[in-house]
C-alpha cells in the first residue's frame, strides 16, 4: 500500500511539474521561430521580418522574383558578341510592356558597332561611358510630338526599359540603364546629340539607353533577408 502511494505521489509530482513548466515557458519564456528568432508571449505578438523571410524563402514557386533578384546592374563586359536572335527576344518581351492609354509610343534602336556605342557614351558627359564595352545599347526613345499620346512619355519609357532588363537576366546577360533625359552632351544636350547620331527624325525623346552584353563582372543575387519590408505597409501606413 505505501509502495502504490508512493508511486502515486511520484506521478502526481511529476504532472504538477510539468503543468508548471508548461506555464512558465508560456508565461515567461519566448518561443523560438522557424530561424531561430523568437515570438514574445502576448498572443498577438507579430513574428519578426526575418522570420517572415525565412518563411517566405521556401516560396521557389514565385519564378519571377527568382529572376528579378538574381537580375543586378552590370557595368563591365566580357567580349564575346550577343547573337542577333537573343536580342530579338529580348525586344519581344519590351514590346509586351504597357503603356498609356495603349498609346505604344516607345520605340528603340538597337546599336551594336562597337565604335558607334562608344560615340553614344561621349554624347553624356558624365558617365557615358559606362556603355563602352557592352555588346548591344538598345537606345529608348519616345514619340513626344503628339502632347496627348506624351502625357505618360517618362513612364511608358520606363516600363519598357524595366523589361528590358528583366529580359536581358533571363537570357543570362548583363544589363545597365544609362539615363539619358536632362543630361548635357559635348555642345547640346545628350537627347539632342544621340537622336543626331543616329538620324532620328523630329518628334522624338530619348530617356535612356540599356546596355547589354556578357557578363564581365559578378554580383550576388538578392536574398529574402535584403529585402527591406518594412517598406510594405498593408492597409494604412
Amino acid at each position: 500500500m505505501r509502495r502504490e502511494k508512493s508511486v502515486i505521489l511520484c506521478v502526481l509530482a511529476l504532472v504538477l511539474a510539468a503543468v508548471c513548466g508548461c506555464g512558465r515557458m508560456s508565461a515567461q519564456e519566448p518561443y523560438a521561430g522557424t530561424s531561430g528568432k523568437t515570438y514574445g508571449s502576448d498572443a498577438n505578438t507579430k513574428a519578426t521580418e526575418t522570420d517572415m523571410t525565412a518563411r517566405s524563402e521556401k516560396h521557389s514557386d514565385n519564378k519571377l522574383y527568382e529572376l528579378t533578384r538574381r537580375r543586378r546592374s552590370v557595368r563591365s563586359y566580357a567580349p564575346e558578341p550577343i547573337d542577333d536572335s537573343v536580342l530579338k527576344e529580348i525586344m519581344k518581351v519590351a514590346l509586351t510592356a504597357p503603356s498609356s492609354f495603349g498609346h505604344r509610343p516607345v520605340e528603340y534602336v538597337i546599336v551594336r558597332d562597337r565604335d558607334m556605342i562608344r560615340r553614344i557614351g561621349a554624347c553624356k558627359l558624365m558617365g557615358g561611358s559606362q556603355i563602352n564595352g557592352a555588346g548591344a545599347v538598345i537606345v529608348v526613345m519616345v514619340r513626344t510630338a503628339d502632347k496627348r499620346e506624351a502625357e505618360f512619355w517618362i513612364e511608358d519609357g520606363a516600363i519598357a526599359s524595366s523589361y528590358i532588363l528583366l529580359a536581358a537576366e533571363q537570357y543570362g546577360l548583363g544589363a545597365c540603364w544609362v539615363h539619358i533625359r536632362n543630361r548635357r552632351g559635348q555642345r547640346g544636350t545628350s537627347d539632342e546629340e544621340i537622336r543626331a547620331l543616329l538620324s532620328v527624325p523630329d518628334g522624338y525623346t530619348v530617356l535612356n539607353l540599356v546596355a547589354i552584353g556578357t557578363k564581365g563582372e559578378s554580383k550576388r543575387a538578392y536574398t529574402d533577408a535584403d529585402l527591406p519590408m518594412e517598406k510594405v505597409h498593408w492597409d494604412k501606413y
